[in-house]
């Protein structure tokens, strides 16, 4: 696991030298919070220096040659890791090699997972690569004929690995095999520095993409919302809350403009409507349905209520429960929440029940 002591060096020699800061700054980065991890992302790319915070992970993914101004201790990491992942690209290419129907693992991913977990660490080349690469494939018994030299054919079992598509499963298997126990920010560091290194951009926070749903709306008539309002518990705050989200209906959805005027993203909306009981909730979806976890404000699907929040997990993400989106239950089977993949807050029925990862009630601590 990353040195808390290493961490707090770099962090003050970082924020003391401008040439330093740009060099090193990702691999501050890289083992704080997710969300300090994103703003820290967004902030390189809004201002040009995109270049400049790639460069630290570049070091250790793609080599090159280590600056004079990066510290000793730092400079040691960077080549104990280098080494690591000469033994792990090794590995994975045998593995590769084993595969059939196209299968193979994706080396970046796993050297990601690597780096979350072990960056920092006093001997990382001292970690058994090959249980640690194993964790992401099962190994299954198949059977194929071969031609003997005498020309007949035989039945032969032979053993090929297989790619583990879900990370869940291979951070249980990590547990297993080396004693490592990831936790939410581990998986939320590999997830960004997997984006970052593959395809030079940040894992996006928030996202309900999902299909076979229908009958969703950004506009109601005048007879509907009087409807819907009419059914609302009357004298209660959540069915305020839900009248809250109801004026949001058709604005814009953003997460880098969240905030500024109409623009909004599925926890801005339900932070905004919140905050007006006040009541502060955090400012993404998976750190919403955290707050409620550990202030046992979760609740059971079968006692929704108007007001109650809805959490989904659409993707592996690494944070809380791989939370992707986050909605405000209407009452009626329906639910309002400002949808990444329809580009405004809709009304629309409470979607994707296999994706519903958890149910809170924030409104009981006010």
């Amino acid at each position: 696991m990353a040195n808390p002591v290493l961490i707090a060096k770099a962090a003050a020699m970082v924020l003391s030298n401008e040439k330093i800061r740009k060099g090193v700054g990702w691999i501050v980065v890289a083992i704080l919070s997710p969300i300090f991890v994103f703003v820290a992302i967004l902030c390189g790319m809004l201002s040009g220096a995109a270049n400049h915070n790639n460069s630290a992970l570049d070091l250790c993914f793609h080599g090159g040659e280590i600056a004079e101004d990066v510290p000793e201790d730092y400079r040691e990491h960077i080549k104990a890791m280098r080494d690591s992942f000469a033994v792990i690209d090794g590995i994975v290419n045998e593995l590769n090699a084993k595969m059939e129907n196209g299968d193979s693992l994706d080396p970046i991913q796993i050297k990601a997972v690597f780096y979350s977990l072990y960056f920092g660490a006093d001997q990382p080349s001292a970690v058994d690569s090959r249980k640690f690469a194993d964790c992401f494939v099962t190994f299954e018994e198949r059977t194929r004929t071969v031609t003997t030299e005498d020309g007949t054919t035989k039945e032969e079992t032979y053993t090929i690995p297989v790619p583990i598509k879900d990370l869940s499963v291979v951070y249980q298997n990590i547990n297993t095999a080396l004693g490592i126990t990831a936790t939410y920010e581990d998986m939320a560091n590999a997830t960004e520095i997997y984006y970052r290194i593959a395809y030079g951009t940040a894992t996006p926070l928030e996202d309900d993409s999902t299909t076979g749903w229908e009958g969703w709306k950004y506009q109601l008539s005048e007879e509907e919302l009087e409807n819907l309002y009419h059914d609302l518990p009357a004298g209660e705050n959540g069915s305020e809350i839900v009248k809250l989200a109801m004026s949001r209906l058709g604005d814009p959805y953003s997460q880098e403009k969240r905030g500024q005027g109409s623009y909004t993203d599925c926890s801005y909306l339900t932070m905004w409507c919140y905050k007006q009981f006040g009541i502060s909730l955090p400012g993404t979806a998976a750190e919403q349905g955290r707050y409620c976890f550990n202030n046992s404000l979760t609740i059971a699907k079968e006692d929704l209520l108007p007001g109650d929040l809805v959490f989904w997990s659409h993707k592996p993400n690494g944070r809380f429960m791989n939370i992707t989106h986050v909605g405000i239950y209407a009452g009626d089977g329906k639910v309002i929440d400002a949808s990444y993949s329809k580009g405004v807050v809709v009304y629309r029925d409470l979607f994707d029940s296999d994706k519903q990862v958890l149910y809170g009630r924030p409104l009981v601590k006010e």
